[in-house]
């Protein structure tokens, strides 16, 4: 009787669910699938995707050739232009939430959503909000301009929400570039104000070490060409923004002495300054004796002449911050620095 009764039960359980799925499949038979077409197929033509929110925030990516634009003044960061491309070419539907649930949804969306519109050219193929992540937190509701109802979207094999991908903050979206500027580095200045200052000019495949005093003479190539690719792919940590506490104090860290100032000078005449300032150490940041050390010895301050506050890693600069004997022939024979 037990194993009969086991039976009947689990023939209940599944009769339960079978009607659940049908009702749904009645439920949303003929729903127009623009409702829930958020999909753009060709996001090789995509022009253009602008954010924002009640608050309101803005934020406008435009494509200007193979760069993407912040705002139409920044370059954008390549990584997450890739990561909101992808997100729109692979969006799915994943399910439809319960009626009973819809009232919440919207009313979330209504405080926390994020407008999206994605323009190929002049014209607006797409026009959604993202809201907030289901329950599970493996998909994310959105709501298609010109419907009232929300549905629950996903991207096949990814687990996880999809609105983090929808950022607002203008900082994050810039490039994390030292030196943006595509054009051809011809010139690298390098100031230690304790010490010495001289640069390494490039002409044609050859390289130059310039002393202070003006005295030149052949750099040591290797150590050339790292430092060229060094400030071509130096990135910042993390920008320093009006929120953060460190902002208070730019102007007396400005007003410090830099620890290096490094100018760098483009074949189109243009030139990009940046200057390295110390961080103060901390209770948690010791020497090899575990005595606490006066600076971070892993990164600095960075002030851009572009306007930028960043936080710079000694690391990524590794290639850059050389002295001067650092460029000299392997053989030994050359200037002293000034």
């Amino acid at each position: 009787m037990k194993i009969r009764w086991s039976y009947l039960l689990a023939g209940v359980v599944i009769f339960s669910i079978v009607a659940i799925l049908v009702r749904e499949i009645i439920a949303n038979d003929g729903v127009d699938e623009a409702l829930y077409d958020f999909a753009v197929s060709d996001t090789a033509s995509v022009s253009k995707i602008v954010i924002w929110d009640k608050s309101p925030d803005t934020v406008r990516l435009d494509r200007k050739g193979i760069q993407w634009m912040v705002n139409g003044q920044y370059i954008a960061r390549h990584d997450a232009i890739e990561v909101i491309l992808e997100t729109l070419y692979r969006v799915r539907l994943r399910n439809f939430p319960q009626t009973a649930a819809e009232q919440t949804i919207l009313s979330a969306m209504a405080t926390y959503g994020k407008r999206v519109e994605v323009y190929q050219g002049d014209e607006l193929v797409k026009s959604f909000i993202v809201g907030t992540e289901t329950p599970d937190m493996l998909g994310t509701y959105m709501l298609m301009d010109g419907y009232e109802k929300p549905v629950a979207t996903y991207i096949p094999g990814f687990n996880g929400y999809l609105s983090s991908r929808f950022f607002l903050r203008e900082d994050l979206w810039r490039s994390r570039e030292l030196w943006p500027n595509p054009e051809i580095i011809s010139t690298v200045s390098l100031v230690y104000p304790d010490s010495s200052l001289f640069e390494i000019q490039k002409e044609g495949s050859q390289f130059l070490l310039v002393s202070g005093s003006g005295n030149g003479m052949a750099a040591d190539p290797m150590a050339s060409q790292a430092l060229f690719k060094a400030i071509q792919q130096a990135q910042y940590e993390g920008m320093i923004i009006p929120s953060d506490i460190v902002w208070g104090k730019r102007d007396s860290i400005v007003a410090s002495i830099p620890v290096v100032r490094v100018i760098v000078r483009y074949t189109d005449q243009s030139e990009a300054q940046m200057d390295l300032y110390h961080v103060p150490g901390g209770p948690d940041i010791l020497d090899g004796d575990g005595n606490p050390q006066l600076w971070d010895p892993d990164r600095f301050y960075a002030v851009l002449s572009d306007g930028r506050f960043v936080l710079a890693q000694r690391y990524g600069l590794q290639h850059v911050l050389k002295s001067f004997r650092a460029f000299l022939p392997k053989n030994g024979q050359g200037l002293s620095p000034e």
